[in-house]
């Protein structure tokens, strides 16, 4: 399912995209025709200077972890041309102080069979500059350059495809969450397309650097060159890196580290690699999400931390980030890991692949991103706020960055927090219908977590794909001090199903869950991710979530899963008279939610009893945040244990197998503990002959009709029930509770403090 309400919110797939009137195919064509022209002309002007030679010979003399680099045969000139190369580039930097840049850079994916791998000799001469607009902190996301049309992985695939980046709530980090564009167009007729995206699986992959400095100059940051090493050769914080991150403007440098290793993610889960160079791998869910973080100068982490550099909203401190450029490692994940994680030998030889010379252009003279914005720690950005305590709203009170940044350091917490993504509408899979049903389905799904006890949803607010004045600020803005909106109008990739060629890839769904989980989940125990069709419903004697998180607590479980699987909206709650011009199929009509009535009551209906054994592998969890390292909308993708390196198991005494399965997981109860209600819309299309499906099919009808209580399908298969004047086999199964308990307390909830309607 992967989505629910929002989901599939304005797909950017260039197989629909007809808006400007132009084909899918004639997009892809002119996309790779402009990326052609673009790389030719910038390879006339480079000329054949790709090759591992260089005007300058660098010598190494390596005392403890300094290096020296001793220029030989340099003339004069030489000097004074780099010098001006920098002040230019530069200058053109400081012309647009304040505004995110973009310098892209030619790629030459034909070198990358040259063994070792030519030094790039790239200038900033031959570097295309976009300049976007200058970022306010409070509209980041709206701003962000995500879309097709504009993002500058498209022309340049070494520079990730950003969706989000703000920095830890200590300021020691600044955090990136990027999307694998490649993902995007993985079909058996993309292949064009996947070979030119390359560049970015690379980024997934750590280079060893270490640092090397001009003798002619002082040791100053302006002056540090890079050399790509091996584990043993680099830095202590080159070992596990892809990106050099600038921080303006002290221009101190740091290198980046990955917040998970994927590759040894890849060994862990027992495949064979985490990349194909055909682009065959979109079923390796852990390679969508890029994540990685710039570490903060000492300097600047009291200021970060305290939200004090930024003014009147916006940055007054940025941090460029300049990619290591590498070709993907294709083949088995083991061919280069660093030894803290496995210290078996590796068949990757950086100094076969490489080279032991192979230093990199100045970071002016390399393709980046520039002059990113670092913003408040995530909650100044998105402050909790307190209201009276009569939960009315009234006399709200904005908490002082500094409560907050004190809340931070001595680890106040929240118990549980959810975050959900969706929108106003939402389209299906494939977009052949838009449901409009998301002010309604988010006003009664916030106000039932608040009956179970969840302290505090963050609603990643997708409406902006689909248009520029539609939002859900008018729902979040009756739950103030739970409710928190974050606009989020990144549009998805390809909203294609999962189950044919050039698979779905809903990017801006995956890139927004792992925010929610970086941003906010360090600041509560548990973290709950479900979409606004999905009702985790405390059963047995528990009427509240966290009950279940504390039997987890002392069970030592850190993720609960609930199982999956659609429900079937009851046909006793619908009006059958034909409503649609578009429905030509007698007694049809229309699916919406009947007026004054509830999703949880109208959807609930399963077609089975539980413990329910056929369910969807779509699993949704309420997971401690602290122990997963990596959640992919359905699942624990990756832990602090199974990213526990062999030689630190091995230390411990913990038993190392090559296959990890998550050992601290397990199922919620479905009759005792709680069980998930997923009230997925149904669309007119979907029920054109559901009278008579029902009457025949029962069971693969949309529409439920209910067995009677005391009976079921084993012992009372010729059981028929009378609705709207019609004879039906019944084909799903109420839960009692919710009828009984949870429907009543709902209602009454929502007209205590809401009016609502269909």
């Amino acid at each position: 399912d992967n989505g629910g309400a929002g989901a599939g919110a304005g797909a950017e797939i260039l197989d629909f995209d007809t808006s400007s009137g132009v084909t899918g195919h004639e997009l892809e064509e002119n996309v790779l025709d402009k990326h052609n022209g673009i790389q030719s002309s910038l390879n006339d002007s480079i000329g054949s200077g790709s090759g591992s030679g260089s005007s300058i010979d660098y010598h190494q003399n390596k005392v403890g972890q300094e290096n020296k680099v001793h220029e030989e045969e340099v003339e004069d000139q030489q000097d004074h041309v780099d010098q001006r190369q920098f002040q230019h580039s530069y200058s053109q930097s400081q012309s647009h102080p304040h505004q995110l840049m973009a310098f892209m850079e030619p790629i030459h994916q034909e070198d990358w069979s040259i063994k070792p791998l030519p030094v790039r000799n790239t200038t900033w001469s031959i570097l295309q500059q976009r300049t976007f607009d200058r970022i306010a902190c409070s509209t980041l996301h709206q701003q962000w350059p995500t879309d097709e049309k504009i993002a500058p992985t498209n022309q340049d695939p070494f520079l990730p495809w950003i969706h989000d980046v703000f920095p830890t709530a200590d300021g020691k980090y600044i955090q990136f969450i990027a999307q694998n564009k490649r993902r995007c167009q993985s079909g058996i007729h993309k292949q064009d397309i996947k070979d030119f995206m390359q560049p970015n699986v690379a980024l997934f992959q750590h280079v060893p650097v270490t640092r090397i400095y001009n003798d002619n100059d002082t040791d100053t940051d302006r002056n540090v060159r890079y050399r790509i090493s091996s584990h043993e050769e680099a830095d202590p914080d080159g070992i596990e890196t892809r990106f050099i991150c600038r921080f303006k403007p002290t221009m101190e440098e740091t290198l980046s580290v990955f917040n998970l290793n994927y590759d040894y993610h890849t060994l862990r889960k027992a495949y064979k690699a985490s990349f194909t160079k055909e682009g065959f791998d979109n079923h390796m869910i852990w390679t969508s999400q890029l994540l990685f973080k710039c570490p903060v100068p000492e300097s600047l982490q009291e200021q970060i931390r305290l939200g004090t550099s930024v003014v009147d909203d916006y940055a007054t401190l940025f941090v460029d980030v300049i990619p290591i450029r590498t070709p993907p490692r294709y083949g088995s994940p083991t061919r280069y890991l660093p030894p803290r994680l496995f210290s078996d030998k590796n068949d990757w030889d950086p100094a076969v692949e490489w080279g032991e010379q192979h230093i990199l252009p100045r970071l002016n003279d390399s393709g980046r991103w520039e002059n990113i914005p670092i913003c408040k720690p995530s909650l100044m950005t998105y402050p909790y706020h307190n209201d009276n305590g009569n939960g009315n709203g009234n006399g709200i009170v904005t908490q002082s960055d500094v409560q907050i940044a004190e809340m931070a350091r001595n680890n106040t917490k929240k118990r549980l927090i959810a975050c959900t993504w969706t929108s106003s509408l939402f389209e299906t899979r494939g977009g052949k219908t838009k449901v409009k049903d998301g002010d309604q389905r988010l006003i009664q799904w916030l106000k039932f977590n608040q009956l179970v006890g969840v302290d505090h949803v963050y609603v990643y607010d997708n409406s902006g794909a689909f248009s520029g004045t539609d939002s859900l600020k008018s729902v979040t803005d009756l739950f103030p001090g739970f409710a928190t909106r974050i606009d989020w109008p990144a549009k998805v990739c390809n909203n294609r199903p999962n189950n044919m060629d050039n698979k779905g890839e809903r990017s801006s769904q995956y890139a927004a869950a792992m925010s929610c989980h970086l941003r906010f989940g360090v600041h509560s125990d548990w973290l709950m991710a479900a979409d606004t069709d999905e009702y985790m419903v405390p059963m047995g004697d528990h009427d509240s979530l966290k009950d279940l998180l504390t039997i987890a607590e002392r069970e030592d479980i850190k993720v609960l899963n609930w199982k999956s699987k659609r429900s079937k909206p009851r046909l006793q709650y619908f009006n059958v008279t034909p409503s649609s011009h578009e429905c030509k199929v007698q007694k049809c009509f229309d699916p919406s939610l009947p007026q004054g009535q509830t999703f949880l009551e109208v959807y609930n209906c399963n077609i089975e009893k539980p413990p329910r054994m056929n369910v969807m592998p779509a699993e949704k969890a309420i997971y401690r945040p602290d122990f997963v390292v990596l959640f992919f909308v359905h699942y624990a993708t990756a832990t602090v244990l199974s990213q526990m390196g062999k030689p630190e198991a091995q230390n411990l005494g913990i038993n190392w197998n090559r296959r990890y399965r998550v050992a601290n997981l397990r199922y919620v109860d479905e009759e005792g503990e709680g069980t998930m209600l997923h009230t997925k819309a149904i669309v007119e299309k979907e029920i054109r002959y559901w009278n008579r499906s029902l009457q025949v099919q029962s069971k693969n009808s949309k529409l439920g009709v209910e067995w009677p209580i005391g009976t079921d399908e084993n012992h009372n298969s010729t059981l028929k029930t009378t609705i709207h004047g019609t004879r039906y086999s019944p084909n799903c199964y109420p839960v009692p509770k919710i009828d009984e308990v949870w429907v009543p307390l709902l209602v009454n909830a929502l007209n205590d403090e809401i009016t609502y309607e269909a």
